[in-house]
């Protein structure tokens, strides 16, 4: 009788290590690390000109953000995620003015709060879906010899995608993530550029990522 009894306690407590084991759970707190390539359609506008639209072309850049998770069911999850872009743009068409080499750094900076749902989950792989809205800006700040050149702009930013993580280790993991995204950024009430005045930002495109990613707690 003891014996018959032993086999379901041994298949509930297998079930129960399972569970526990699984990539992401109740509870869970993921950190995720990633880099990557982005491609935009990098438009401005000058919203004072007939003409408004002054600058409008597909642009290449790297991406680099951070993401915070945490589980709030067995399927679904908060975050928090910072990231920031670097594109290299004609800043002649694209905000008026000049330098020698016809190339400014232009870094987004956006932070948002996500919603993911993981919809496969086992011990070792996690897939999900997310969406994500927040803030975004746009910033070109430097200097042409004597000439010191700075043009910001903030708005906002929707994206919505997809990521992987597969985790070889215990807590440490890989992670694949591809999303699409659009940005709208202005420089309404914005007094200190020198450059670029009135000019509008946007940005609509997809980012294709890869890095790594750590489970704070299962």
């Amino acid at each position: 009788m003891k014996k018959f009894y032993a086999i379901p306690c041994i298949l509930f407590s297998l079930a129960v290590i399972s569970a526990n084991a699984q990539a992401f759970r109740k509870g869970s707190i993921l950190l995720s690390l990633s880099e990557g390539y982005t491609n935009v359609n990098y438009r401005t506008s000058n919203n004072s000109a007939t003409d408004a639209i002054k600058y409008s072309r597909a642009e290449d850049g790297d991406r680099d953000p951070i993401t915070f998770e945490y589980g709030l069911t067995k399927h679904w999850g908060v975050g928090i995620n910072l990231g920031g872009d670097v594109f290299h743009v004609n800043p002649t068409p694209a905000y008026g003015f000049t330098v020698p080499d016809n190339r400014v750094e232009a870094i987004t900076s956006e932070l948002t709060v996500d919603a993911h749902y993981h919809f496969f989950v086992t011990n070792k792989t996690d897939l999900s879906a997310f969406a994500s809205v927040g803030f975004a800006d746009v910033t070109i700040d430097g200097n042409s010899g004597d000439y010191a050149y700075r043009y910001n702009a903030g708005g906002g930013i929707v994206r919505a995608g997809a990521q992987a993580r597969y985790y070889f280790f215990r807590r440490l993991g890989v992670l694949g993530m591809a999303s699409i995204f659009s940005a709208s950024c202005s420089t309404k009430d914005v007094t200190d550029n020198t450059v670029g005045k009135g000019y509008s930002t946007s940005l609509k495109g997809y980012a294709i990522e890869f890095g790594l990613c750590y489970r704070v707690r299962r």
